[in-house]
C-alpha cells in the first residue's frame, strides 16, 4: 500500500482534472502504475474511486453542455493574421471575425432522442408506411414459391433426367 500512498493518494485532486481529458491507462501511466494497479487501487481506496467518479460526471456534464450548444448554435471569434504593405512597409495584423455557428440537426436529434421521451424520430405516418413496404415485400416473397413446375419432385412420371 505504500505505492498507493506513494503515487496516487497526493494526486486525488489531479485525478478528477484528468478524467476529463484522459483515458484510465493515462492516468495510470502518469501516476507511474500499470492499467490494472490503477483498477486494483480504485477497487480498495474509496477516494480514488470516488474522484474517478466525479472526474467521470464532470466530463459528462461538460459533454451535455457542448452538445447542447452546437445544437442551438453559438457565435464564436475566428483571428487571421494577414500582412499588409502600407508606404512599401509590410505590417503584419491581426484581423478578428465574429462567426456564428448554425444549430446542428444532428446534436439536435441526439438531444431530443436521449432526452425527451415524447419525442419521436418518426412520425405515425412514415412509421405506418413503412410498416405496409415491409408486409408488401413479405407477400411477395410468400407469393414466389420455392417449389415451381420445373422442380423434380413435381414431375409426374417420376422420371427426371436433368437432376
Amino acid at each position: 500500500m505504500a505505492s498507493y500512498e506513494k503515487n496516487v493518494a497526493p494526486y486525488l485532486d489531479d485525478i478528477k482534472e484528468w478524467t476529463c481529458s484522459m483515458t484510465k491507462e493515462q492516468i495510470a501511466k502518469r501516476l507511474g502504475i500499470g492499467r490494472r494497479t490503477l483498477y486494483r487501487y480504485a477497487k480498495d481506496h474509496e477516494e480514488l474511486r470516488a474522484a474517478l467518479e466525479e472526474g467521470r460526471v464532470m466530463l459528462i456534464q461538460e459533454l451535455k453542455s457542448t452538445l447542447i450548444k452546437k445544437a442551438k448554435g453559438f457565435h464564436y471569434k475566428e483571428t487571421k493574421k494577414v500582412v499588409r504593405s502600407v508606404d512599401g512597409v509590410k505590417t503584419q495584423v491581426v484581423e478578428e471575425y465574429e462567426k456564428y455557428a448554425q444549430p446542428d440537426t444532428g446534436a439536435i436529434h441526439l438531444l431530443l432522442k436521449n432526452m425527451d421521451p415524447e419525442w419521436r424520430n418518426d412520425d405515425k405516418a412514415t412509421l405506418d408506411l413503412k410498416r405496409e413496404q415491409v408486409q408488401l415485400q413479405r407477400d411477395k416473397f410468400e407469393e414466389t414459391s420455392w417449389t415451381t413446375s420445373e422442380d423434380p419432385t413435381n414431375a409426374e412420371d417420376g422420371d427426371n433426367n436433368d437432376v
